[in-house]
């Protein structure tokens, strides 16, 4: 992966929380200069700044979409940007049941936009979009997740993750494919690995993140959206910014 590969997971993590916040996630400030000039040698302060730029600009659309279907004042509560691996990723997700909606999505890029909830959080939301719509869900067959449920959540992971996407796609100059939403439930962890396992991505690859945390004090509930920029696109990301 060109630059990439000359340095550890640790040393590009800390280095790129240095240049954006001039701290790494754990508070500790950055003091080797050789690592971090040489870092700037490949990528200027200028192109991270512009990432986070890209990131929140993204996040903040996004809230705006759910503010908009369901009427409820939504509020970013995370919002990080990092290097990380599948294996960092799975081991935070934890084996608690979650439910996802995930896209993948493609082009000079490739990556993949995740919603992730608890079940509680995915019904509320899922009932206040439908509210926000006009609609009741009618549904008597005993199921958690009705059709209607499904289908309103993954209209909200297509809104989402498409705030992302044609976000990255506007700052490159560029257009990028969206794939159709799918809906899973099940163990936070497997459906992670299951995401990655699909791209040929290991436990130990560098990947890109967006997270963010939205939380809607009206409906009750919150939920994260993890966008993961893979490991053969890191580099291509930079250089197109």
């Amino acid at each position: 992966m060109g630059g990439f590969s000359q340095f550890s997971y640790r040393a590009w993590e800390v280095l790129l929380k240095y240049i954006i916040d001039d701290v790494t996630s754990r508070g500790e400030i950055m003091d080797d200069s050789y690592e971090k000039s040489k870092f700037i040698q490949n990528f200027s302060k200028e192109t991270l700044n512009s990432i986070e730029e890209i990131g929140r600009s993204a996040a903040e659309r996004a809230a705006s979409f759910v503010e908009d279907m369901s009427g409820d004042k939504i509020e970013i509560k995370v919002f990080k940007v990092g290097l990380v691996t599948p294996k960092d990723i799975k081991e935070r997700m934890g084996n608690d049941t979650k439910v996802f909606t995930k896209i993948k999505f493609d082009g000079i890029i490739n990556g993949t936009g995740v919603l992730v909830f608890s079940e509680d959080s995915a019904l509320k939301l899922s009932d206040a979009m439908l509210a926000g719509m006009g609609m009741d869900d009618e549904s008597d067959d005993g199921e958690k997740f009705s059709e209607m449920k499904i289908s309103a959540i993954n209209e909200t992971c297509n809104l989402l993750i498409s705030a992302y996407v044609d976000t990255f796609a506007n700052f490159m100059k560029t257009s990028l494919n969206m794939h159709p939403p799918s809906f899973v439930i099940g163990c936070g962890k497997e459906l992670i690995d299951e995401i990655f396992k699909s791209y040929d991505v290991k436990d130990d690859d560098l990947v890109f993140t967006f997270e963010s945390e939205l939380f809607s004090h009206g409906i009750g509930a919150g939920f994260e959206v993890l966008i993961v920029i893979h490991h053969d696109s890191i580099t291509t990301l930079f250089n197109e910014l």
